[in-house]
């Protein structure tokens, strides 16, 4: 059975590295990250720059348990929002072909309350990646929420793929830029308050608006499984965020 890894958490690098060093980790052997935020040494792992809250830690096992093990994992897109539950599942879902945008306008708003765990996962799930399907080259997609931590979260967890498995392609695709106040206010009704319906009513309505803007960010990480898939076992590890609410490509919606 795989030894379970010690996560040293917080604030400040400095902080950080003083417990890695009374965990018995050499500072300076520390392998880091692109990125500086998250590192390794042997199995203890360091993250910095976010509060050690339950929301951090259940998001960095969930990661460092789809990671590690694994010379060259399969590629992997993660879509995500604050709850892993609203726009997240939209833009999953737009990737692998299940909704499309002309389905959301035929259909309107409500189509989406049809999608599996769309305003459906609770609180206590954010920072848990929930596995939506495959897509046509082969990668795993993902919703996932990062809470209050947001990008900084994100950061973190891209450094901690990285580390614990070197070889990994991944995505971490941002789409919470996408929500506007009618969403949040939505989610929360729903979410929070068990108002189910008239807040599942108020974010289905707001993310059918933004099904454009979600659509171009699912072909940007189509675009990037695609040239995983046609690197196949010869590419080096990749792993990237990217904003998509950012995304403006060009394309016939399908």
């Amino acid at each position: 059975m795989q030894q379970k890894a010690q996560v040293v958490i917080g604030t400040t690098k400095h902080g950080v590295l003083q417990a890695a060093a009374q965990a018995g980790v050499d500072p300076g052997e520390i392998k880091w990250g692109s990125r500086g935020y998250a590192g390794s040494g042997g199995k203890v792992f360091v993250v910095w720059g976010i509060s050690p809250s339950p929301l951090a830690r259940r998001a960095i096992n969930a990661i460092l348990d789809l990671s590690l093990g694994q010379s060259s994992a399969t590629p992997r897109i993660f879509y995500v929002c604050y709850g892993g539950t609203h726009s997240s599942v939209v833009a999953a879902m737009l990737h692998l072909g299940l909704v499309s945008v002309q389905d959301i306008q035929v259909h309107g708003p409500e189509v989406l309350s049809w999608l599996p765990y769309f305003d459906r996962r609770t609180t206590g799930e954010i920072g848990l990646p929930v596995l939506l399907g495959h897509d046509v080259y082969g990668s795993e997609v993902y919703a996932l929420g990062t809470g209050w931590l947001g990008r900084r979260l994100e950061l973190c967890l891209c450094d901690l793929v990285e580390v614990a498995c070197p070889g990994a392609r991944a995505c971490f695709c941002s789409v919470r830029g996408v929500l506007d106040f009618r969403a949040r206010i939505g989610g929360f009704l729903s979410r929070r308050l068990h108002l189910v319906q008239p807040g599942r009513k108020l974010v289905s309505r707001s993310l059918a608006n933004k099904a454009q803007l979600l659509y171009q960010a699912s072909r940007a990480c189509l675009d990037l499984s695609s040239k995983w898939k046609d690197n196949g076992n010869h590419s080096e590890g990749e792993v990237v965020w990217i904003d998509g609410s950012t995304q403006r490509g060009t394309g016939v919606p399908g």
